[in-house]
């Protein structure tokens, strides 16, 4: 009897876990990439994914995630029921893109075996004159440090040659010249910074002047940050939203890439603005002053958000 009765159980246990599994949303993608062929650099690409949900439970979807700023998607709705279908509409931007290029956009979702799924717009995207790198990231530098890059100038359609006649810089602290390549087809750009440039992050751009008439202008972004002997990390100081009353505490390190040692003689803490009588916003710039060479001032943002009950 008491055999009976367990494998009648067992049964019933199975039975019921399959069911379980059974109630599930499914995302079943039938086109997860869209090859949009060839177009001309600046040209704008718009398609519209169908996801489908061919589960047996309501299809949630979390958020939507583009791989760069070039990319913008919408989507038409968070819940899906089974059998229904959200659409993701998808725009590219390929102002500043050339050659193959494949832009992915993730798709957040409750489907236990696909919590994550990549809907791809892939294409060829053509342009009279191809700069490699672009942008021209520098990195993080140290100050008084000789800068120098280079950034190849090749022509991008078979059969026709584009040149850069000139550059024009934005700034007085980044400097720029043309050269013939002598290992290839095309120019190296040749790209300088002065040795003063102040501390702190910068964004510079270069105007090229070419012989294009489809892309008279082509502008090259210059970014990077320049570092003294006093290192600050993080360099950003958040703490979010806090309850009213609530005293959090970040660390930060002070590294000193120098040869002498040094002493923080001071720390300047941020001002207060804004607020309300349920929020208040706390900001500023956390001012850091050591006994480094020129009295040294390291400054990093700090934020908070602290909230209180309403009575």
């Amino acid at each position: 009897m008491r055999g009976r009765w367990g494998a009648g159980l067992a049964l019933v246990c199975a039975a019921g876990l399959g069911w379980a599994e059974e109630s599930r949303p499914r995302v079943a993608l039938d086109e997860p990439v869209f090859d949009f062929g060839t177009v001309d650099r600046g040209a704008r690409v718009d398609h519209t994914f169908p996801v489908p949900n061919r589960g047996s439970a309501t299809l949630r979807i979390d958020h939507v995630k583009s791989s760069c700023g070039c990319t913008v998607a919408v989507l038409s709705e968070r819940e899906v029921p089974p059998g229904g279908e959200a659409r993701v509409a998808v725009s590219l931007d390929t102002a500043r893109l050339a050659g193959r290029t494949t832009k992915t956009v993730n798709v957040y979702t409750n489907d236990p075996d696909a919590p994550v799924v990549g809907l791809s717009l892939a294409g060829q995207v053509v342009a009279d004159l191809i700069l490699t790198p672009q942008p021209l990231y520098l990195g993080h530098l140290r100050r008084g440090e000789a800068v120098r890059r280079e950034v190849i100038v090749s022509s991008g359609r078979p059969g026709e040659r584009y040149v850069v006649e000139r550059v024009e810089p934005t700034s007085p602290h980044v400097h720029a010249r043309l050269e013939a390549r002598t290992n290839g087809p095309g120019q190296r750009l040749v790209v300088e910074l002065d040795r003063d440039l102040a501390l702190g992050r910068f964004n510079e751009q270069l105007r090229l002047h070419t012989t294009s008439p489809r892309e008279p202008i082509l502008t090259l972004p210059v970014f990077g940050s320049v570092e003294g002997d006093v290192v600050v990390l993080p360099p950003q100081v958040t703490f979010g939203v806090l309850r009213g009353g609530a005293a959090p505490e970040r660390d930060l390190y002070i590294r000193n890439r120098g040869a002498r040692p040094l002493t923080v003689t001071s720390v300047t803490v941020p001002r207060r603005f804004g607020g309300s009588s349920s929020c208040e916003v706390v900001g500023g710039v956390l001012s850091t002053r050591t006994s480094a060479t020129g009295s040294e001032v390291v400054t990093l943002p700090a934020w908070s958000v602290t909230t209180t009950r309403s009575s």
